[in-house]
C-alpha cells in the first residue's frame, strides 16, 4: 500500500448533512482514499464522473448531480496534484 499523505480537512457541502455520514468515524471517501492505491483512487473518481455525468436528469436534479461531478472533479485535480484528499 502507498504511503498516506496528510489529509487537508474541510466541512463539505457533499454529503455533509447526511445523517448516514455523521455517525461514522470517518468519510467514506476518506477511507478509501487510505486503503485503494494511489491509480485505484484515480479510476474510482474518475468512474463517479462518468457516472454522475451520464445519469444527469435521469435520477437526481440536474443541478444536484453537476455539484457531484464537481465535487469527484476537486477530488481528482487535487490527487493528481499532489495526493492531497481535499474534503471541503
Amino acid at each position: 500500500m502507498r504511503e498516506k499523505k496528510q489529509m487537508n480537512l474541510h466541512t463539505s457541502g457533499y454529503a455533509k448533512d447526511a445523517e448516514h455520514y455523521k455517525k461514522a468515524s470517518k468519510q467514506p471517501i476518506e477511507l478509501m482514499h487510505e486503503l485503494l492505491t494511489h491509480e485505484q483512487f484515480i479510476g474510482f473518481l474518475h468512474g463517479n464522473i462518468i457516472k454522475y455525468a451520464l445519469r444527469m436528469g435521469y435520477k437526481d436534479d440536474r443541478v444536484k448531480e453537476a455539484e457531484k461531478i464537481e465535487q469527484y472533479s476537486h477530488w481528482l485535480v487535487s490527487i493528481l496534484k499532489d495526493d492531497t484528499l481535499e474534503i471541503e
